[in-house]
């Protein structure tokens, strides 16, 4: 059934405005848009209300109670309600829709045919394929399988999709084209060999002792297997191969990689069979040792795996792998504390090299030894080179943070050279990179040495009153009606016909929407300079809004967590849009994965919800509000408690305890994780940012790294 599907997409909000006072009612709105509980019962309510009172809208709330009842399962009732009803002006093409799939659901296939088919020749060019497809499944039912096929071979997304592949299999089978439909079902087993859809194909090509696989198909296969997770599946389809001479290696390869993600147990058979593929043709070769390199990285016998990348990097420098292998075991030398060879071994990467994309980050990593070998005169030159040599660097702020603080902790005596106006320099730096984490750093040291750093974004966000472009209205009249899915496609549609001048309007309308995902997505594409050079209060408040904010509040009043932190958060992980999912399943606003999810409902004793109400904000919000304010009880720092919300807190307490010594900047610059590094800098100053648009908490960073505490270990 439809369920959560239909409700995930809840970006759009209320229009607050410019509807008669006869519509939903704004507190249906919100309820129908963060998902919450029992709204279908909710809406049936208001729309027995409406009809005993003779209601001007009463069509639109019956679109949207039926809307609602299909997505909770019940098709009959919503075929019913609409049945007896009349499509709201403007949405005739989208109460045909929602009639015909709750006639289809219901059973009534015929009938919904006659819908949908009506549906189509009103609805906007972007519903053409959900109504396709839905005519294609009922022709099929109805033995119509010419019609199917007429609408499956022109979708684009037949190849790429399992459901489609398998619809059009079944379609072909029953049009009696037997080559055309064993094609299908050959590519949706190959393809997918892991989805059900794949292994019914498989089934079916084994019964009619069709499936044979060339080497190439059965080794794509089982790699297929592999990168969906299944090791056990992708060992047996190996198995199943018939080696060829010359082709040992690849085979061996992916065999030792399967072994490996087995664990230890399988350990001595994954290294025999790496071994094998050591043997093999380069490329193969350099993907074997690639592999034994970060396995021995993951086990931390870091001297061993920077041996093992270092004879990648010397031994296949035509390689792709030695790109990777070379700057890694740099990287290496550096984390376990060899300065010097850290130093000679990015030197070396960056002559190696030259063409590389990591060569930036080899020269900051080169600087950043030598601060941590506490040589701040070499630190200094080398982190001031890199702004010269790649000036379109994503670590310029950094690098210049660096070099100020280098000269700083040299003073004016030793090797430091000529004296440095280290206030200048950090200086230009809050002023160069406002709203970046050096900026704020720089700001913070100049507080430290009693020199007054006014803050970058000192101004009050403002609403833009905007008349709502033509391009708007029907998304306004969907978001209004509560088919917010519905509304956030047609925003989709009505940006790629936007003027890039009218970015500030239309982000403003979008917002008076409730879709904070797509005006924050448009100010970060049209207003950057209007945001970080013109501080423009209207452009700031697309680019940090206070989204979803009656939930937000809400639960960050009962949780304990300033507003702030939750937004800075939601920003990095969802760019405010409930729908958004991770590869590694985070789901919703604050990206919480479903395990997470239950050990937090579990801690507040609330029965567990099905992971797809993750995609509801309120139940998001409330679940990650919680966790931030387990982590800061914890943790006692917004940065550390970022770093955990990234990388797990048991990660950041070992790295609290190993290196709380140092200051937070250093600290931070040592994470060993690229990406934590990344997410805890951007989260770090979007939070400062957000309480000085918006007020908070004191505006200092404090730097040193406090001692954890017991608590929340997931």
């Amino acid at each position: 059934m439809i369920g959560t599907e239909m409700l995930r997409s809840g970006s759009l909000a209320l229009l607050l405005a410019s509807f008669p006072a006869s519509a939903q009612s704004d507190a249906l709105l919100e309820a129908v848009r963060v998902h919450r509980a029992g709204v279908a019962a909710e809406a049936k309510q208001e729309l027995d209300a409406c009809v005993a009172a003779k209601c001007a809208d009463r069509e639109r709330l019956t679109l949207l109670t039926a809307f609602l009842e299909l997505s909770e399962g019940n098709a009959p009732l919503a075929a019913q309600r609409l049945a007896n009803a009349k499509a709201p002006k403007g949405l005739e093409a989208f109460f045909a829709w929602y009639f015909g799939e709750a006639q289809a659901w219901a059973g009534q296939r015929a009938l919904a045919v006659k819908t949908l088919e009506k549906a189509r020749k009103r609805a906007p060019p972007w519903l053409w394929p959900r109504i396709d497809r839905r005519l294609a499944e009922l022709y099929l039912d109805l033995g119509e399988p010419a019609k199917a096929r007429t609408l499956l071979d022109v979708d684009p997304e037949v190849g790429r999709t399992p459901e489609l592949l398998y619809t059009r299999a079944l379609t072909l089978e029953s049009l009696k084209l037997s080559e055309l439909a064993r094609a299908d079902w050959r590519t949706l087993a190959l393809k997918f060999p892991t989805h059900s859809h794949g292994l019914a194909a498989q089934a079916r090509l084994e019964a009619d002792g069709a499936w044979t696989l060339t080497f190439d198909e059965g080794l794509a296969r089982a790699q297929a297997i592999f990168n969906a997770g299944d090791v056990k599946r992708c060992l047996l389809a190996l198995d199943a191969l018939q080696v060829t001479p010359g082709s040992e290696a690849k085979v061996a390869l992916l065999r030792g990689q399967a072994l490996l993600a087995r664990g230890k147990e399988k350990d001595q058979e994954a290294q025999a069979q790496l071994a094998i593929a050591a043997a093999g043709p380069p490329s193969i070769a350099a993907q074997a040792l690639m592999t034994s390199a970060k396995r021995l990285m993951r086990l931390q016998d870091n001297a061993a795996a920077r041996s093992a990348f270092k004879r990648v990097d010397e031994k296949y420098p035509g390689e792709f792998a030695a790109d990777e292998a070379g700057y890694l075991a740099a990287w290496l030398s550096m984390n376990s504390g060899d300065f010097e060879a850290a130093v000679a071994d990015f030197t070396a990467f960056e002559t190696r090299h030259p063409g590389s994309r990591r060569r930036d980050e080899a020269r900051w990593f080169k600087g950043f030894s030598f601060i941590r070998a506490k040589k701040h005169a070499q630190a200094r030159a080398v982190l001031l080179s890199l702004p010269v040599d790649f000036q379109r660097s994503q670590l310029v702020p950094q690098a210049l943070y660096w070099a100020a603080r280098a000269a700083q902790l040299q003073g004016p005596a030793g090797d430091a050279g000529p004296a440095v106006d280290v206030v200048a320099e950090y200086r230009a730096v809050v002023n160069g990179f406002a709203g970046t984490f050096y900026g704020l750093l720089a700001s913070e040291r100049l507080q430290e040495l009693s020199v007054a750093a006014p803050l970058p974004f000192a101004v009050t966000p403002r609403v833009l009153a905007v008349k709502r472009p033509p391009g708007l209205e029907l998304a306004a009249l969907l978001a209004r009606t509560g088919l917010f899915r519905d509304a956030a496609q047609e925003v989709n549609r009505a940006l790629g016909t936007m003027p890039a001048a009218d970015a500030l309007e239309w982000g403003h309308a979008l917002q008076a929407l409730g879709d904070f995902g797509a005006a924050h997505t448009l100010a970060a594409r049209h207003l950057w300079g209007a945001v970080y050079s013109q501080r423009t209060p209207e452009a700031l408040t697309l680019m940090y809004p206070r989204a979803f904010r009656a939930s937000v509040e809400a639960w960050t009043a009962k949780n304990g967590v300033e507003p702030a932190l939750a937004w800075a958060i939601m920003r990095r992980e969802s760019a405010f849009s409930p729908a958004v999912t991770s590869s590694a399943d985070a789901r919703g606003l604050m990206q919480l994965i479903p395990p997470t999810a239950r050990a937090i409902a579990l801690e507040l004793k609330l029965p567990p919800a099905d992971d797809a109400e993750l995609y509801s904000p309120e139940w998001n919000i409330r679940l990650g509000t919680w966790y931030l304010r387990a982590l800061t009880t914890r943790l006692h720092h917004p940065t550390l408690v970022a770093a955990a919300y990234n990388g797990g807190p048991s990660s950041v307490v070992r790295w609290a305890k190993e290196r709380g010594e140092v200051p937070l900047d250093q600290w931070v610059e040592e994470i060993p994780f690229k990406e934590t590094r990344g997410y805890v800098k951007q989260v770090t100053s979007d939070l400062f940012i957000y309480r000085q648009l918006y007020g908070g908490e004191q505006q200092r960073l404090s730097l040193a790294i406090p001692v954890p505490g017991s608590g929340v270990d997931f």
